[in-house]
C-alpha cells in the first residue's frame, strides 16, 4: 500500500536538512517525508552521505558569498530573508565570525590581472567539528517531535515518476511513497542519481561540458606573493583555486569513485603546505555527466582507487601515469601556463589526482526552483550551484515554495 505525504524531500544533506528543518518551524499541517541513502543523525556514516551530508567531513568554511550564486538561479526576494534564517540558526551553535580574505601584494595582483585571470575572493565563516556536531543535534532533536516530519534513513530511491493522478510516485527500498510534491536535496553525493532522474523525466538542458584537472600541492613559499589570500582565479575555461592554506588532501568519496578533497578544521590534517584545484571545463556533446564519472574513474584506476601525489616534473617528463590518459594532454600547456604565473612550480610542485566537479545535468529552474516538471522542486548542488551556505538557502526556498 502507498504511503501519502504532502511533500517527500529526497536527499537528508544541507539542503535537505535545512528544508526539513523549516518543515519543523513554519508548516506544522504539511505531512513531509525526508529520505536519506545514509545514516541518521549522530550515528556512524560514510563520508558524504547521511544526515547534513557533507558539512561534517568538509573543510568547515560557510561562504556568505554564496548568497550571490544563490540569486543567479533564485528570486533574491526570497533568497535573502531565507539567508538570514539560515544565519540565525547557525549562529545558535557557533559564532558566526566573519573571517575577511587577505589581499595578494599589489605586484601579484597586477600579475594577476595582466594575465588575464578574474579574481574572486573567499570570505567565509569557519567552523570546528563540534560544533557541526552541535548542530547535528540540536537540529535533529527539534526535528524529531514533528508528528507531520517522518525520517526514511538508510534507504534507497529507484526511480520517481509522476502517476495518472498527478502525484508523484516514489518507489524505494522500503517501499513505494506518494507525495503531491517533492524536493530534490542529493547533494554532491547524488550527482549522477540527479542526472538519471533529470533524464528519465526528459528535463535536461545541457550536459555538454565535464570539468576535471588535478589538485595542485606546494610550498607556502612558492605563492608569499599571494599573501595567504583564500581566492579563486578564473580565465576561459580554467580554473585555479580557491587557494587553500595549511591543511591537507583527503579522499573524497563517491560511491565508487574517489577524487581529492582538501580539509584544514582539525590539527590532524594542518601542513605548511598550499592547496588549490587546476581544473579545466571539457567539451563532450551530450556527455559531461557520463565523461566526468568515466575520467575520474579512469584516473583512480591507474593509481589503485586512491588519490595519488606525484611531482608536477614527472607529468612534463611524460613519466607520469597520468600521461596514458588522452584527456590530461591539455595539462602540459596549462602547466607552462601556471609557472608563468607561479614561477617554480614546475620543479618544485606536486600534484594529486583525481580532481573533477561532479555535477549533475543541467536543466530549468525558476526563480522559485521550480524546474520543469511541476511540484518538483530542486536545491544545492541538484540545482547546480555548490557550497554548504548555498544549500541551506535554496534547501529553504525549495520547500518554502513546495508548501505554498
Amino acid at each position: 500500500m502507498f504511503k501519502q505525504f504532502d511533500v517527500c524531500i529526497i536527499g537528508s544533506g544541507v539542503a535537505g536538512t535545512f528544508a526539513a528543518l523549516r518543515v519543523s518551524e513554519k508548516y506544522n499541517n504539511i505531512k513531509t517525508l525526508v529520505i536519506d541513502l545514509g545514516k541518521p543523525p549522530m550515528k556512524r556514516r560514510r563520508q558524504l552521505e547521511g544526515f547534513l551530508g557533507c558539512f561534517p567531513v568538509g573543510d568547515g568554511k560557510i561562504y556568505p558569498g554564496d548568497l550571490e550564486l544563490v540569486k543567479e538561479v533564485a528570486d533574491g526576494r526570497r533568497a535573502r530573508p531565507a539567508f538570514k534564517w539560515v544565519l540565525s540558526h547557525l549562529s545558535k551553535v557557533n559564532p558566526m565570525k566573519l573571517v575577511k580574505c587577505a589581499k595578494p601584494t599589489v605586484m601579484t595582483q597586477e600579475k594577476v590581472d595582466s594575465m588575464g585571470f578574474e579574481s574572486y575572493y573567499h570570505d567565509h565563516y569557519q567552523w570546528k567539528p563540534k560544533s557541526v556536531h552541535d548542530f547535528s543535534k540540536i537540529t535533529s532533536e527539534q526535528m524529531e517531535n514533528r508528528k507531520n516530519l517522518v525520517f526514511s534513513f538508510d534507504n534507497i530511491v529507484y526511480s520517481v515518476r509522476k502517476n495518472k493522478d498527478g502525484l508523484f510516485q516514489i518507489v524505494t527500498e522500503d517501499g513505494d511513497y506518494l507525495a503531491k510534491r517533492i524536493v530534490i536535496c542529493v547533494g554532491r553525493s547524488g550527482w549522477r542519481w540527479a542526472t538519471n532522474l533529470y533524464d528519465d523525466l526528459g528535463i535536461i538542458s545541457n550536459d555538454d561540458y565535464a570539468e576535471y584537472g588535478v589538485r595542485i600541492e606546494t610550498s607556502a613559499g612558492l605563492l608569499a606573493g599571494f599573501n595567504k589570500a583564500h581566492m579563486t582565479m578564473k580565465k576561459g575555461d580554467m580554473t585555479i583555486g580557491p587557494l587553500s592554506w595549511n591543511g591537507s588532501v583527503i579522499q573524497e568519496d563517491h560511491s565508487d569513485l574517489v577524487i581529492s578533497a582538501f580539509r584544514s578544521n582539525e590539527d590532524r590534517w594542518k601542513s605548511d603546505k598550499v592547496l588549490f584545484s587546476f581544473l579545466k571545463s571539457v567539451y563532450h556533446y551530450d556527455q559531461g555527466s557520463v565523461q566526468t564519472d568515466r575520467i575520474g574513474k579512469l584516473a583512480g584506476i591507474l593509481v589503485n582507487d586512491r588519490v595519488s601525489r606525484e611531482k608536477v616534473s614527472t607529468f612534463m617528463r611524460g613519466n607520469s601515469q597520468l600521461n596514458l590518459v588522452p584527456e590530461f594532454d591539455w595539462l602540459r600547456s596549462e602547466f607552462e601556463n601556471l609557472e608563468d604565473l607561479i614561477p617554480g612550480i614546475l620543479k618544485k610542485g606536486y600534484f594529486h589526482v583525481p580532481d573533477i566537479n561532479p555535477k549533475p545535468a543541467e536543466i530549468k529552474i525558476g526563480s522559485n526552483l521550480e524546474t520543469e516538471v511541476e511540484g518538483m522542486f530542486v536545491a544545492g548542488e541538484a540545482a547546480g550551484i555548490k557550497g554548504i551556505a548555498a544549500a541551506a538557502i535554496m534547501g529553504t526556498i525549495a520547500i518554502d515554495s513546495a508548501c505554498k
